[in-house]
Order: C-alpha cells, then structure tokens, then sequence
C-alpha cells in the first residue's frame, strides 16, 4: 500500500495542477477548433454549488447537445454521501 501511495500522490497532484493551467488552454483551443463531444453527459452538482454562483451546466453547455444537469444535496463526494442517487443517475446516463 505505501508503495503504491508513493507511486500515486505525485501524479495525483500533477493531474489537480493540469486541471487548473494548461487543461484549461487545451480545452479553450479544443472548443474554438469546433470539438465537440458526440455522447451524452450528466452534470451531477452538489445544490451549493448553484449558490455560490458556479453553474456547471453553463461551463459544459457549449461543449455538449445531450447534456442533462442535476443538482444533489450531497457533498464533495456524491458516491458515499448519496449512493442510491449517485447509481440513479449513472443508470440514467447509461440508458441514454
């Protein structure tokens, strides 16, 4: 298990700071080329998110025809805080 922790965190963070810098160029020069996803999507995001003015739906709206958004009261981590939600919704998105 530690060598495996060892292994993982520097990627872990690696994949966080991409996230957050050149993702984001990435995916600015992917949206102006006209790329687009083809599969349909589900936002599934926590209700407080909403009212802290991040609207989840808007961010990928443009990259996305079949986009369905949920909000959810569970916290950060949606699959342990409302399972039975979580896999509905999963569920929902496979059927599509």
């Amino acid at each position: 298990m530690r060598a495996d922790c060892r292994n993982a965190v520097p990627s872990i963070v690696a994949d966080y700071r991409a996230t957050a810098t050149i993702d984001i160029e990435h995916d600015r020069a992917d949206l102006a080329a006209g790329h687009r996803l083809t599969l349909p999507v589900t936002v599934l995001q926590q209700d407080w998110g909403s009212v802290l003015g991040f609207d989840a739906a808007a961010v990928w709206r443009p990259w996305v025809a079949d986009l369905h958004h949920v909000t959810t009261r569970a916290g950060h981590f949606m699959a342990e805080e409302a399972p039975a939600d979580t896999a509905a919704m999963l569920a929902e998105l496979l059927r599509r």
